[in-house]
């Protein structure tokens, strides 16, 4: 199993008047750290698998455990592993943490969808992109 990584250091524009980050702004970050996952580490980049494969990622559930502020200038370490993988939907538990200290624990279900004209709905994991999963995956029995 492995784990993709990111590190982002926090802006003023992420920040609210206290100096902190604004709670939904680590929801933007998070969305990144996914958008990287796929284009880097699958080999799928969201302009691609969005508009070329017609195949979506959206969020269908998230839970979210803020440990301790995060403030200007620091760097967060955006950990993400596979926790479950479905015929059409994954869960990827998310660690946020900053020099070795815990910030925040995320866990989200995604579902994969088809994007059409029409209207949006779900649909199979495609094989290359699912392969690409596995190498992610925590435990390898099927969900």
């Amino acid at each position: 199993m492995t784990r993709f990584t990111r590190s982002y250091k926090i802006r003023f524009e992420d920040c609210d008047s206290a100096g902190i980050v604004f709670y939904p702004n680590y929801f933007l970050m998070l969305n990144r750290l996914i958008e990287d996952w796929f284009a880097d580490a699958l080999g799928v980049p969201w302009g691609i698998m969005h508009h070329e494969r017609k195949l979506g990622v959206p969020t269908v559930n998230m839970q979210v455990e803020f440990k301790k502020a995060s403030r200007l200038d620091e760097v967060l370490e955006w950990s993400l592993e596979l926790r479950k993988l479905g015929t059409r939907s994954l869960t990827l538990g998310v660690g946020v943490s900053c020099m070795g200290e815990e910030r925040i624990a995320i866990e989200t279900v995604l579902v994969s969808v088809d994007l059409v004209a029409d209207g949006v709905s779900s649909r199979e994991i495609p094989p290359d992109i699912r392969a690409g999963m596995k190498n992610y995956l925590v435990d390898d029995k099927p969900a």
